[in-house]
């Protein structure tokens, strides 16, 4: 398989959300727990914390990328280490792309947000700040929030 040319790529600034899932494993492993009306069991407890830590995994390895295809240019969302999750946009579903800024108290905080295919708008968002924003067909939108998204709205419009 051959691969494809990456026109550009960033990894996301994901470390403030890092640090508050791994801080929320570590009270919910080491902070003395009061009497409480619905006691949660250590399976629970246990499970909780596992999903949180695969969770922290997956947002400390985001990197968003345009790649040249022979169909043309690709966007791609990759997550967790050695790329586990991928999220690709091709060049024939990408209508426009632009620059914008999100903000956490719009977005409704930190991660994935949305769903494309239920609300037809997600976003994944990191920080406040800039973004970039794709107008997708079908009527759907999708924004991560990257450094420069000038330059990756600029590589997807072209």
């Amino acid at each position: 398989m051959e691969s494809s040319p990456i026109v550009i790529e960033e990894r996301l600034r994901s470390g403030r959300l890092v640090a508050l899932l791994l801080s929320v494993c570590v009270a919910t492993v080491f902070v003395p727990r009061r009497r409480r009306r619905f006691p949660a069991s250590r399976a629970k407890t246990a499970l909780s914390v596992l999903v949180v830590a695969v969770v922290a995994v997956l947002a400390s390895r985001i990197v968003a990328r345009v790649v040249q295809t022979s169909d043309g240019r690709r966007f791609e969302v990759v997550y967790g280490p050695g790329g586990m999750i991928r999220q690709s946009f091709d060049a024939t579903d990408i209508e426009h792309a632009q620059a914008t800024s999100l903000t956490l108290l719009r977005t409704g905080g930190w991660g994935y947000r949305g769903s494309l295919a239920l609300l037809r708008r997600a976003a994944v968002v990191t920080r406040s700040g800039d973004a970039l924003r794709l107008d997708l067909s079908r009527g759907r939108r999708f924004a991560i929030t990257v450094d420069d998204p000038t330059s990756f709205a600029e590589a997807l419009n072209s």
